[in-house]
């Protein structure tokens, strides 16, 4: 995909500028013939050869675009305008020759109108390829060997494609990771800035997940593969690309519908003008009425109209995804400036998510049975909790054992019926209590407690510890300014959740809230007339992030999360969130100017073109710098260093 995407546009990129170079050189010495004085450059054959030259070679590709619009597509666009007005000024030319007439030939118009849309394309496969940097950058994450250690300890270079799940990889130094896994052996230190946007090298140790296509910054460590092929983050991440790349907004869906019945509108208009001209204006001056009604169409043409649009949202997309963010849909640009509220859960968005166990209350031999239990869980705490107890030699295998989102885990061993939960659910179960007196008289500040249950006896209790994000405080500052209201969803006890909202600025804030229940306090917010957004990155979060009027995944969540979110916010950063608000303003502050600027151009030119004021040269420049204008305000977007503090 890499050389296609590069080797396509430098093909373009040469074609259309030699092409135009030469379309300049011809087209030149036609604009110099309209000078007097130069009688040399008036010699009507030299005017004849340099026009088609420039017309059907370096313009081939609009007629044969037209041909198609006409006879195939059946959809009259923008190369009918060009195409029928500079074979109209070419034509009536011809005929001027063929019957010596004295009126002035209009082979300069339709070699310059040639010669203006190259240039156009020129700046356009430019602008294209800026826009397309990000993307590449992405692409060359790829990695195509990965060095797998094989039962005898050997380590085998291998294409990336045979790499399985649970494979035992080799990273050195200065490699990028060929796929998603956890660390097995050693410590990683990752250099993510491609993906997340954040330069920081990050520390990986023993356990910690590693994105495939960052790279290792520090001495070997071995990876466990977790996620290979069509499953990596990075392969997630092109495919979006291709996803929203094939994908319109609304907006231009509307814009595509104007196009669709503008030529065939202004077609009607042009052979109106020429009757008018012809017999009512100009009487019987034929020259005169096809040099307006040629000036309407080429004026008309909807090149900005048409650009407007897909350069803006192509731009708007690439700069997020420079900040690690990946819109899942072009409607997510429309959606998100309509949103006033937004609902947080609060584990792994609000807080890191990275517990740590401080305290293990209860008798210690039951370690064990915690310990296979959470071996056996995809929950996030798991790995925590698994970390923090002595790898356990004798295994324990647990039957019926089962894991229900919100209600924890379960399994039967000796006749015995374990379970691991919630200690606020635990104790609304029920179950007789242990260790009330030592929980009651815990000092740790905002704990989250896990019990373990054996046979409706809760006999230990985890104390584990989630620490706020460095900038959550900052980013639920700046929706305050923007009158976003903020809400933190969570299923801790009433303590806990009012003490973390209250340290990050949020004053709506919801305890002890089950799966399910979540969804119904979004439903809640909704209900005030708010359009509400949710973030979450669990499969607990999939109800609410599907009640949502605007989808967020923590891109570290739960597949299904990301799946069906609108966006996807890859480094699991709050302030990439107002990032992302920022740059979709922008963008479609953007595509308003370059519709109004579309819109208004057609407005204001056209009846002058009617009415005679402008000449078909002059026309075909004006048409050229609207089309010139969209692509320069796009270029400059691109370029443009956005100020997120």
């Amino acid at each position: 995909m890499k050389k296609q995407l590069k080797t396509k546009l430098t093909k373009r990129q040469i074609r259309d500028l030699y092409e135009l170079i030469i379309a300049i050189i011809l087209d030149i010495p036609l604009l110099l013939g309209m000078i007097p004085s130069l009688s040399i450059l008036h010699n009507q054959w030299l005017q004849l050869t340099f026009a088609t030259i420039i017309l059907f070679y370096c313009g081939r590709r609009y007629y044969i675009n037209m041909f198609n619009e006409i006879f195939r597509w059946h959809l009259l666009g923008m190369n009918t305008l060009i195409g029928l007005g500079t074979l109209l000024s070419y034509g009536y030319s011809i005929y001027l020759i063929a019957s010596h007439s004295s009126y002035m030939l209009l082979f300069e118009t339709a070699a310059t109108i040639i010669m203006i849309m190259l240039l156009g394309n020129i700046i356009n496969t430019n602008v294209q390829r800026k826009v397309a940097v990000g993307i590449e950058r992405v692409i060359t994450l790829q990695v195509d060997q990965a060095n797998r250690v094989d039962a005898d300890q050997r380590v085998v270079v291998i294409n990336t494609k045979e790499v399985h799940v649970n494979d035992i990889l080799l990273i050195k130094k200065g490699e990028k990771v060929p796929v998603d896994g956890i660390v097995h052996q050693g410590t990683g230190y990752l250099n993510e800035a491609m993906l997340t946007g954040e330069s920081n090298i990050i520390e990986k140790n023993l356990g910690d997940e590693v994105i495939g296509g960052t790279v290792n910054m520090g001495e070997p460590f071995y990876l466990q593969a977790k996620k290979v092929g069509a499953d990596t983050v990075l392969a997630n991440i092109l495919q979006k690309v291709d996803e929203i790349q094939s994908q319109k907004p609304r907006i231009q869906r509307i814009a595509d519908q104007i196009a669709k019945w503008f030529t065939p509108l202004i077609l009607i208009v042009t052979i109106i003008t020429f009757l008018c001209q012809y017999f009512v204006f100009h009487k019987g001056d034929v020259a005169k009425a096809l040099d307006i009604a040629i000036t309407v169409i080429v004026i008309s043409c909807p090149c900005a109209l048409g650009l407007a649009t897909p350069l803006a949202v192509a731009v708007g997309f690439g700069k997020a995804l420079k900040e690690g963010v990946i819109f899942n849909n072009t409607s997510a640009f429309e959606k998100i400036n309509k949103i006033d509220a937004i609902a947080f859960d609060k584990t792994g968005t609000i807080t890191t998510g990275e517990l740590t166990v401080q305290q293990f209350l209860g008798d210690h031999t039951n370690s064990k049975y915690l310990y296979h239990l959470e071996k056996l869980s995809a929950h996030p705490i798991a790995k925590s909790i698994v970390n923090f107890f002595p790898t356990e030699s004798a295994e324990i295998t647990f039957q019926q054992f089962k894991e229900e989102a919100g209600l924890g885990l379960h399994g039967v061993y000796n006749n015995s019926t374990y379970q691991v939960m919630s200690y606020q659910i635990a104790v609304k179960k029920g179950f007789q209590n242990l260790l009330s007196h030592q929980v009651e008289t815990l000092t740790v500040i905002n704990p989250i407690l896990i019990a373990l249950v054996i046979d409706q006896t809760i006999t230990n209790v985890l104390v584990l510890t989630d620490s706020i994000r460095v900038d959550a405080s900052v980013a639920i500052a700046k929706f305050a300014k923007k009158h976003i209201a903020t809400h933190m969803i969570s299923g801790d006890n009433e303590g806990t959740t009012k003490a973390i909202a209250t340290a990050v600025g949020i004053t709506s804030y919801y305890a002890n809230v089950s799966p399910l229940t979540k969804a119904t306090i979004v439903e809640s917010i909704q209900a005030t007339g708010q359009v509400t957004a949710y973030v979450g990155d669990g499969i607990n979060d999939l109800v609410a992030l599907k009640q949502a009027d605007f989808a967020i995944a923590m891109g570290q969540g739960s597949e299904v999360a990301i799946q069906n979110s609108d966006i996807t916010i890859i480094k699991p950063n709050i302030f990439n969130i107002y990032k992302v608000f920022v740059l979709t303003k922008l963008t479609r502050r953007l595509i308003w100017w370059n519709f109004f600027w579309a819109f208004s151009y057609n407005l204001i030119t056209i009846p002058l073109a009617i009415l005679g004021i402008i000449p078909p040269l002059i026309g075909a420049i004006v048409m050229g710098a609207s089309q010139l204008l969209v692509l320069l305000n796009s270029l400059v977007f691109n370029n443009l260093k956005v100020k997120f503090k």
